[in-house]
């Protein structure tokens, strides 16, 4: 059973992620490499950006569950709805009918997004109850090749990288930045929380 704070916790943390993922898809600078192919989707067949985000990450979890041979981890589509439910919450409310076109506010939107990206990873994964269907392909391909978890996951990001750039997703040099520099904003954000906690902040 989840914990009522840790639910919450769970959802505040989705919440700052996908407002991340937002800002930087607004920036038109270039998105995370599974970014791109939702965003690719979305451009080429309609919906929402959130419905791809959510159709593509359920699928994997069915997926994964056939390279590994194993049952599907039904709890990452806690992960999966709360995702695609955050983004279409900011890109189609918040964000709606809103461009970016100064290259500076690009880049603004595009580091803030970074920032919140990193942090609200940093807190959803605290309380460890599920992998994201992401990170449990990344298991599966290490398992099914016999490769370190390192190179499954650079497999991925790149064959996501190319789904995207196939669709037109949007790709760019951002792409790479966020590739690089994604694990230092949720290392940061983790340091963050666990000085608050340390100060009597109530999170796990």
């Amino acid at each position: 059973m989840i914990k009522h704070t840790t639910f919450i916790q769970i959802i505040a943390g989705y919440l700052i992620l996908t407002l991340g993922v937002s800002l930087i898809i607004l920036s038109n600078l270039g998105a995370g490499a599974w970014d791109t192919v939702y965003v690719g989707l979305f451009n080429k067949f309609g919906l929402t950006i959130g419905t791809w985000s959510f159709l593509v990450t359920a699928s994997l979890i069915f997926f994964n569950a056939l390279l590994t041979w194993e049952k599907p981890q039904f709890k990452s589509f806690i992960g999966t709805i709360l995702a695609s439910a955050g983004i279409d919450f900011w890109m189609e409310l918040v964000f709606s009918g809103i461009t970016v076109t100064n290259f500076s506010l690009q880049i603004l939107a595009f580091i803030t997004g970074v920032s919140f990206l990193g942090f609200g990873v940093s807190i959803y994964i605290r309380p460890q109850l599920f992998s994201g269907p992401i990170d449990g392909l990344m298991i599966a391909t290490a398992k099914r090749l016999n490769i370190s978890i390192k190179t499954a996951r650079l497999i991925n990001e790149f064959l996501a990288l190319a789904i995207g750039l196939i669709l037109g997703g949007p790709v760019g040099l951002g792409t790479l930045f966020v590739a690089v520099f994604l694990g230092y904003a949720i290392q940061y954000g983790t340091d963050l929380l666990d000085h608050l906690k340390n100060k009597g902040l109530k999170i796990i």
